[in-house]
């Protein structure tokens, strides 16, 4: 890590740096969207092993290209309503802020395992599954969707990436990771994957999941968990426990799903604006104007970033996640050099714009005389601007708190540039300048972002519609699972168990002589007393309550010996006098028998 990035994090505490290299391909069709890979590195065979890719989705492509904003660094790259009135320079936008709840949050170092981390103490052997509320956020989700699936990881014994690229004999002694059996196959392949048990390299301190937390902070509509749960499994259905030592329950903390939820966007699609540059600042050649010459480290153009950020953050357009209208936000590469940063933006303060003319944007840009750099500019425009980034170095302690408490400030960084326009105000392009004296960050030329992306959805490149499969992130989480806990932590009715059935209840105690309708359980009417065996109506608890017959009707009483009688044939409700046929209560066999 460069002395300029120490101390940006003394200054900031910033962390996260993902990649030190980027990757792209096509998958064969010329209009299939391109999908860019974070890579790594590359092991002894030749094959990348990647840190995250995004399919990227390009909403328009503007073939009338203007001289100073090339193709790679369009603004309708990152959105499509950055063309027309979004392009022209408003002096009267001072500032904008996105209305998404962009959240502070971790970004999952590699080095510490990712998502299979035991962020929260305890012990931290892998092979000791006894303190299950410790355990690691793919521990949980295997316990939960991949029960009694164990696996045995094989010992591993690796060199650092970075030691890798030394002669053999410069190289510090390797890492040993013994061999472990963990929970389940989320787990193996976080450890595998994105953790110390990779088998090529050790993973260094810097690579983690930064693109996945910004993607998830900025695309997920259910946004941040509220509170921690007990769930379990039921049926395939998320149910919170009312018992949280019951069997099967298992303590899901905000984190957690905080965690998994950056493992489903780090593979992502999104919209994408500008290029990878792949030069350290110390073996970067610049020409006479102190300008990166490889154009990849001179963009993001500057005239591209203030139409993004002011479109964006102040104008406002679509949301491409949720099709809503405000002010999405967006993420920036934040440092220009080979290592990516990505951060979200949330907001955004100009604190001078003045309008140049073309020696004094000369000047500002370096050296004298008329303006070299875009001869379709006409007038020329001054800023000093502010952005403030939502950061993901935030602590486990903290972690443990509901993101709104976290209390995260925004970490500000100021921009200078020189923009370039046509007559009618037309941003053209753009220059970074150096300023000496900035109050956050650094000399402009030196430090401003890299490229501008904005997550859409989780689904990235390979993988099946719940976000299984594929090989950039972790093929054994489920988007819809990890959903549903998101959903319980933050709406309690979304996992309430189902309804007990009623209890059978007595309802013939002390009514089996009345007449009266009586209420069963199922909500219907009822009878307790002896005719109820002729009507089929008798109560369920009749026979047991009362003895006798019950719900199912008996042999139909006989009138032998009882013809004529007054009273009910004994043990039922019915009759063999004159009168039975009047009051419609004879005997089945009072006809033949008696008549």
């Amino acid at each position: 890590m460069s002395s300029v990035r120490t101390a940006l994090l003394v200054s900031f505490v910033l962390t996260a740096a993902c990649t030190p290299d980027y990757d792209t391909w096509r998958t064969g069709d010329p209009k299939a969207p391109t999908a860019y890979r974070y890579v790594n590195g590359v092991d002894d065979a030749g094959a990348s092993v990647t840190g995250g890719a995004h399919t990227v989705i390009v909403p328009v492509m503007d073939r009338h290209l203007r001289e100073a904003i090339d193709a790679p660094n369009q603004p309708t790259r990152l959105h499509p309503e950055l063309k027309g009135e979004a392009t022209i320079f408003d002096p009267e936008i001072k500032n904008g802020e996105s209305d998404w709840d962009i959240f502070a949050s971790s970004w999952w170092a590699q080095s510490k395992n990712g998502i299979a981390k035991r962020w929260t103490g305890g012990t931290q052997s892998y092979s000791d599954h006894s303190q299950v509320d410790k355990m690691s956020p793919t521990e949980k989700y295997d316990l939960l969707f991949h029960p009694g699936q164990s696996v045995t990881l094989e010992e591993v014994e690796h060199h650092n990436y970075s030691e890798l690229r030394k002669p053999e004999e410069e190289r510090a002694a390797k890492h040993k990771h013994e061999a472990i059996t963990v929970v389940g196959p989320a787990t193996a392949w976080e450890l595998r994957n994105h953790g110390n048990y990779q088998t090529f390299a050790h993973p260094d301190s810097w690579w983690g999941h930064c693109n996945g937390w910004a993607s998830y902070a900025t695309a997920e509509k259910l946004g941040a968990p509220v509170r921690d749960i007990h769930v379990k499994v039921v049926d395939d259905k998320i149910i919170e426990c009312e018992d949280p030592s019951a069997e099967g329950c298992v303590y899901i903390r905000m984190g957690d799903i905080e965690a998994m939820m950056s493992e489903l966007y780090f593979s992502d699609t999104a919209t994408f604006a500008g290029r990878r540059c792949k030069e350290s600042p110390e073996e970067m050649e610049r020409d006479e104007y102190g300008r990166p010459v490889d154009p990849a480290c001179r963009d993001m153009n500057a005239g591209s970033f203030h139409i993004a950020i002011t479109g964006l953050l102040s104008r406002g357009a679509e949301n491409l996640s949720t099709k809503e209208q405000g002010k999405p936000p967006f993420i920036i590469d934040h440092s220009y050099d080979w290592e990516v940063w990505n951060f979200p933006i949330k907001k955004f303060e100009i604190s001078e714009t003045v309008e140049v003319s073309a020696e004094e944007a000369q000047a500002l840009v370096g050296g004298e005389g008329e303006y070299a750099f875009n001869g379709a500019a006409k007038k020329f425009a001054r800023v000093s601007m502010k952005y403030f980034m939502v950061s993901d170095g935030v602590s486990d302690s903290k972690m443990m708190l509901q993101a709104k408490e976290r209390n995260i400030a925004l970490h500000p960084v100021e921009l200078n540039y020189v923009l370039e326009m046509a007559e009618d105000n037309t941003i053209l392009g753009g220059e970074w300048i150096a300023e000496p004296e900035v109050s956050f960050g650094e000399d402009s030329k030196k430090l401003h972002p890299d490229f501008l992306w904005a997550a859409v959805n989780p689904q990235g490149w390979g993988e099946q519609s719940d976000d299984l499969g594929g090989d950039d992130d972790n093929p054994y989480i489920a988007y819809s699972k990890v959903k549903a806990l998101l959903a319980c932590a933050n709406d309690a009715d979304t996992c309430k168990a189902e309804a007990e059935p009623v209890p059978f209840e007595a309802v013939c105690d002390g009514k089996c002589d009345s007449s009266q309708a009586q209420i069963g359980p199922d909500g219907g009417a009822c009878y307790c007393d002896a005719s109820c065996v002729s009507y089929n109506d008798c109560c369920d608890d009749r026979a047991d309550t009362c003895g006798g017959a019950g719900t199912t009707a008996p042999t139909p009483a006989t009138c032998e010996g009882h013809c004529g009688s007054s009273d009910p044939v004994p043990g039922t409700e019915c009759y063999c006098d004159d009168s039975c046929e009047e009051y419609g209560d004879c005997c089945g066999d009072k006809a033949d028998t008696c008549n």
